[in-house]
Formats: structure tokens, C-alpha cells, sequence
């Protein structure tokens, strides 16, 4: 009787796995292909505008603090500035305590923004005219402005500026 109750078992078991298998859910998942070139990611498109107006309002703020919180320090951070050779972090944090420190006031506009998003990389592009008040001296600087945007644990961080002059002499004659 003990091997009948065993065998009985043993099929009900089987009845019961080969049921449980039958009734399994197929989940399929589906991979969501990003065309980095042709997307145009208009979400992270503002973010990235978001963060690059709270930048320059952390310049006119004169918050250091701030405006160095937006930029991604490591050996990858890069930055050329009026034609002079590349430079990395800490050449870019001393600049930009001494902007801060050297400045009273800052005014800008950046002509022609554009920002193009690369899933989890932008590159911001512009014409700055920059208007910082140094003592009493409003200096004006035409620049070509390029920032390079990563986006690291949820958050755009700048990872490469450059900063050239523009000859405002050529743009009048066109």
C-alpha cells in the first residue's frame, strides 16, 4: 500500500508541475533602440538648458559653491580658453574662483544657443557676449562658447568648455 500511495504521489506531483508550467506567463522584453543621432530628446534638452541658466545665475549670484557643482572634475575634464593650451580641473576651478572674486556684477547673452542631446551627452553651443563688471568697468567679451554635458547619476554635469574670441569686425561685415 505504501508504493501505491508513493506512485499516487508521485504522479499528482507531476500533474501539478507539468499544469503550473502550462500556466507560466511568456514574458517578453522588448530593448527600446535609441537613435542617438537622429532623437532629439527634448526632455533632456531642457534639463540641460535648466542647468546651463542656473550656471550662469550662480556667476551673477557670485555663488562659487554653485557654479562649481555643475561642473564633472576628474582627468576626463578638459577646457581651452582663448587660444591657450588645454587645460584640466583645478586650472578650471582656480578660473572660475577668480571670476567670481574679480567681478561685482555679470551680464550676458548667449546668441544662437544650440543644444544638441546625445541620450545621456549634450553639446551646447553658443555666442556669448559677456559683460562682467570689474571695479567700476563694464568689459565686453565676445566669445564662442562650447560646453560638452554628461549626464552622471541622474545629473548634467560639464565635462569640457571652450571659450574663444569672436572677431565681432567679421560679423559686422556680414
Amino acid at each position: 500500500m505504501n508504493l501505491r500511495m508513493i506512485t499516487a504521489s508521485l504522479i499528482l506531483l507531476c500533474i501539478t508541475i507539468v499544469g503550473c508550467k502550462q500556466q507560466e506567463e511568456k514574458i517578453e522584453i522588448v530593448e527600446t533602440q535609441v537613435d542617438i543621432i537622429n532623437d532629439e530628446f527634448p526632455e533632456k534638452k531642457q534639463e540641460v538648458k535648466a542647468v546651463l541658466d542656473s550656471l550662469f545665475l550662480s556667476i551673477q549670484n557670485k555663488d562659487i559653491d554653485e557654479l562649481l557643482s555643475y561642473h564633472l572634475y576628474s582627468d576626463k575634464f578638459t577646457e581651452f580658453r582663448d587660444g591657450l593650451h588645454r587645460t584640466g580641473s583645478s586650472e578650471n576651478e582656480q578660473y572660475e574662483r577668480q571670476l567670481i572674486n574679480n567681478i561685482s556684477s555679470f551680464d550676458y547673452n548667449l546668441g544662437d544657443l544650440k543644444i544638441d542631446v546625445f541620450n545621456d551627452v549634450a553639446v551646447v553651443t553658443f555666442n556669448a557676449d559677456f559683460r562682467p563688471t570689474i571695479g567700476e568697468d563694464i568689459v565686453q567679451l565676445w566669445r564662442q562658447g562650447t560646453m560638452v554635458f554628461v549626464k552622471n547619476e541622474g545629473v548634467w554635469r560639464i565635462t569640457h568648455e571652450h571659450f574663444s574670441p569672436m572677431n565681432m569686425e567679421e560679423e559686422k561685415n556680414q
